[in-house]
C-alpha cells in the first residue's frame, strides 16, 4: 500500500477538482492510503466525504488563491507537520498556488512531488506582470519538483520553451480525461448552447452574451453553468442587451454532462486555458464544440467544431453556422464523440497517471 497526498488550493468544483476526484476515486479502489489537504470545503470535499469515506481530508483555510504573505507562510508551516507525520510515498499537487505552498513545504521529506499544471500561471492572457512573476517562482520551484504533468501539450512545449521542464525535471503530457456518460436525451426542438465554467475574470461568458444579439435564430438559448464573482455583473450585461429572457443562468450544477445531453453546442469562451474539463466533458455527449482558440483547446478540436477568436460578431457567425446545418452539427457531433473516445477518457488518463506514479517511485523519473 502506497501513501498518496494530493493538495489543491480550493475543495470547490471545477475542472481540476474533478480531474483530481477521478485520481482520488481510482487509489482508494487500488487500496492505497489517500489523504486530501485544501484551502476551503466545497464540493469536492462533500464528494469525497460521501463516496471515499477512507480518504483523510484537512482543511487548511489559510491556504487562498491569491499571495498572502502571512497566510502562505502558516500554510507551509501546517503542510510541513502533516507532510512529517504522514510520510507520504507521493504528494501529487494541483492548482498554482498549492504548487508552490506544496513544494516549499516538502523540503528535506522523501516524498517523490510531482505537479500537474492545469495552465501555467504565465501563459498568454495573464498579465505580464503576473507572467513575469509567476515565471521566476516556477524557475525557483524546479529544484524541488520530481516530474510535472501537463494536461496540454500546449502546456508542456511552454514550459519546456520556458526552461521549467528539462531532463533532470522531466515532464509528460496526460489528457484529461472523463467517465462515459452517454445519456440520449437531446432534442432537436431545442437549440440549447451550454458554457459550463466559473464565473471569473478568466472566463469570457461576457463576450457570449453580446454574441447573442448578433445571433439570427431567435429560438437559440444560452445555458451558463457555475457561479462567481462577475455573475451579477453578466446578469447586469445580459439585460442592459436585451437578451436576459434567451439565457438561463443554471448556477452550480453535481452533473455537468446531463446538461449537455440536452444541449446542441458545448462552449467556452475565455482569455487563456491548460485543456479544459467542461469541454471534454461536452464531447463525451457528442456535442459539437466551439471554443476560443487559446492554450490547449485547439487538441480538441479535430473537425468537430469552431475555435474561434474573442469577438462577439466572429463567435455569432460560427453560432450562426450551426444553428443554419442539422448535417453539420451531426457530422461534428460524431466526431466529438470519435476524439473523445481515442484521447480522452478517464480510463486512459488513469492509466497514464498509474504508470507515472511507478515510474517516480522506481527511479525511472
Amino acid at each position: 500500500m502506497k501513501k498518496m497526498m494530493y493538495i489543491i488550493t480550493q475543495g470547490t468544483w471545477g475542472g481540476a477538482q474533478a480531474h483530481l476526484f477521478s485520481i482520488m476515486r481510482d487509489q482508494v479502489a487500488l487500496k492505497n492510503h489517500v489523504c486530501l489537504i485544501t484551502g476551503s470545503s466545497g464540493q469536492l470535499t462533500q464528494s469525497v466525504k460521501n463516496e471515499l469515506p477512507t480518504v483523510e481530508v484537512i482543511i487548511l483555510d489559510k491556504m487562498v488563491r491569491e499571495i498572502a504573505i502571512n497566510k502562505d507562510l502558516n500554510t507551509i508551516f501546517l503542510l510541513r507537520k502533516y507532510i512529517k507525520k504522514i510520510r507520504p510515498d507521493i504528494i501529487h499537487l494541483h492548482s498554482t498556488k498549492a504548487g508552490m505552498v506544496g513544494r516549499i513545504a516538502a523540503i528535506g521529506s522523501r516524498s517523490k512531488i510531482i505537479y500537474t499544471v492545469h495552465g501555467w500561471a504565465f501563459t498568454k492572457g495573464v498579465s505580464t506582470k503576473q507572467r513575469y512573476l509567476t515565471r521566476v517562482i516556477e524557475g525557483l520551484l524546479k529544484p524541488l519538483t520530481t516530474a510535472y504533468i501537463c494536461v496540454s501539450q500546449y502546456d508542456y512545449d511552454l514550459g519546456c520553451q520556458k526552461h521549467i521542464i528539462n531532463s533532470r525535471h522531466p515532464g509528460r503530457v496526460i489528457h484529461n480525461g472523463v467517465s462515459k456518460q452517454l445519456l440520449d436525451i437531446s432534442t432537436e426542438n431545442i437549440f440549447l448552447l451550454t458554457m459550463a465554467a466559473r464565473f471569473d475574470k478568466q472566463k469570457r461568458q461576457d463576450i457570449l452574451i453580446e454574441a447573442l444579439v448578433h445571433v439570427a435564430n431567435p429560438k437559440i438559448r444560452i445555458c451558463f453553468l457555475g457561479s462567481g464573482p462577475m455573475l451579477e455583473s453578466c446578469k447586469e450585461l445580459a439585460e442592459s442587451l436585451g437578451v436576459k429572457s434567451k439565457i438561463i443562468f443554471a448556477g452550480n450544477v453535481k452533473n455537468v454532462q446531463k446538461y449537455y445531453a440536452r444541449s446542441t453546442i458545448g462552449a467556452l469562451i475565455s482569455d487563456y486555458e491548460g485543456l479544459p474539463m467542461s469541454l471534454v466533458e461536452a464531447m463525451a455527449q457528442g456535442l459539437p464544440i466551439l471554443a476560443s482558440d487559446v492554450g490547449g483547446n485547439n487538441e480538441l478540436i479535430m473537425h468537430n467544431g469552431y475555435l474561434v477568436e474573442n469577438n462577439p460578431v466572429v463567435i455569432a457567425s460560427k453560432i450562426n453556422i450551426l444553428a443554419a446545418s442539422t448535417t453539420i452539427r451531426r457530422e461534428m457531433g460524431c466526431h466529438s464523440r470519435d476524439v473523445f473516445e481515442t484521447f480522452f477518457t478517464a480510463e486512459r488518463m488513469l492509466q497514464q497517471t498509474n504508470l507515472m506514479y511507478l515510474n517516480v517511485l522506481d527511479g525511472k523519473i
